[in-house]
């Protein structure tokens, strides 16, 4: 699980160089040409703290919300599509919790959703989603069980297990009560989340299976692996069979840590590794259109731009790096005071806001590269980070035990 490897991590402002493959993955992004300025980091805290190397940012705590039932360090987190003040939070205390945005903890309005703890792990809940219709919620746990709860009542409605390794992550089909996670003996299990039953397991990675989703259209299943596998894999639901292995030269040298698929379905992918590589690719064609070099550590997220050319990576180095797909070159590099957990994007806005281990969260402009707010009041590493569905709220979890709810816009 890349998370658990976080280190404090210098980020040193070198040059960067790109590396181009002949290829044509993302012509259909290319767009308008965009100018940089110059980077705001938009902080406006009270200064910075060191502790055991780690930079810690002091800044005045602007969340409007603040759920503390967790008693260890919170690691995932997750927003209902369908429910917009219905979240989800799981941890190394080996708990999931489902609870509203602005009520109290363990408070219950007449007639409405109160807050579930949902135990029954044995091990850290790396990994939580809701469904795509926000009826049900999976928590996927290093016990290598996957468990679907009812969101209507916090009740618990099966126990998907596979080959007992420790789940990395966990996802939904876009339209379906299908359930898919991996694990860190190489296997990637689907399951139905209605019977329980298993649906599919794709064996073919050497490595610990670190990332993975259903492609837009729910037609198949992308899998990468870690160290000792570097490869992408595509899968077909129906069969089983792997229908598109990219691996090798010009791909990734080490285990791939992340990956993200461009929403209009056409095929383009990007990846990022543990040795700092990203690359862009085509799972329709299995061509690499390059490899963007740039980063000094491994990167932690990656992710296509809805709305502009554009792509971003996030590192342990402490740099949300911008790049053209056009071109394949760095178009900008926003600085953080140390690593980098987490990154997600705005539903609507050309903005990613990056998760830090300073304790901060950062809202940066795509269009210029300039962070336009920071986002305090965590007295630890920020480790997970997601939005809600109109992009108007920020969830975030951390190392002090807490999660906490801020507005995007004040």
């Amino acid at each position: 699980m890349a998370r658990g490897r976080f280190e404090a991590a210098q980020a040193a402002d070198e040059d960067e160089d790109v590396e181009l493959i002949e290829g044509d993955v993302v012509d259909d992004l290319e767009g308008e040409d965009l100018e940089y300025g110059s980077e705001d980091d938009g902080e406006d805290g009270d200064g910075d703290a060191e502790d055991d190397g780690r930079v810690h940012t002091v800044l005045e705590d602007d969340s409007f919300h603040c759920f503390d039932g967790h008693q260890d360090a919170v690691m995932s987190v997750a927003w209902n599509p369908a429910l917009p003040d219905v979240v989800a939070t799981g941890g190394c205390d080996d708990l999931a919790y489902m609870w509203r945005v602005g009520q109290d903890a363990f408070e219950e309005s007449a007639g409405s959703l109160g807050t579930f703890e949902l135990p029954g792990h044995t091990d850290t809940v790396a990994s939580l989603a809701f469904s795509g219709s926000g009826s049900l919620l999976a928590t996927a746990g290093m016990d290598g069980v996957c468990k679907v709860w009812r969101v209507a009542d916090g009740q618990l409605v099966h126990n998907l297990e596979g080959s007992g390794g420790a789940l990395q992550w966990v996802t939904w089909h876009p339209r379906g009560d299908v359930v898919v996670a991996g694990t860190d003996d190489f296997m990637v299990y689907m399951w139905n989340a209605t019977s329980g039953a298993v649906m599919q397991v794709f064996s073919g990675h050497c490595g610990a299976v670190s990332a993975g989703c259903f492609t837009p259209d729910g037609k198949s299943v992308v899998s990468v692996g870690g160290e000792g596998d570097a490869s992408l894999r595509v899968w077909n639901p129906k069969t089983g069979e792997c229908s598109l292995t990219i691996q090798g030269h010009p791909f990734h040298e080490s285990g791939i840590t992340c990956l993200g698929l461009h929403r209009d379905g056409g095929g383009a992918a990007i990846t990022g590794g543990e040795d700092g590589t990203v690359c862009i690719s085509n799972i329709a064609t299995g061509r690499v259109g390059g490899r963007l070099l740039g980063h000094e550590d491994s990167v932690e997220a990656v992710g296509l731009s809805a709305h502009l050319p554009l792509a971003a990576s996030a590192s342990l180095d402490g740099k949300l790096l911008i790049w053209d797909c056009g071109t394949l070159s760095q178009r900008g590099c926003c600085d953080h005071p140390t690593s980098i957990s987490r990154m997600c994007w705005h539903p609507t806005e050309p903005l990613v806001f990056t998760a830090c281990l300073d304790g901060a969260a950062r809202c940066w402009d795509l269009r210029t590269g300039s962070c336009v707010r920071t986002y305090g009041g965590h007295e630890d590493g920020v480790q997970d980070i997601c939005l809600s569905p109109d992009g108007s709220m920020l969830l975030t979890g951390a190392d002090d035990g807490t999660a906490r709810v801020f507005k995007v816009k004040p």
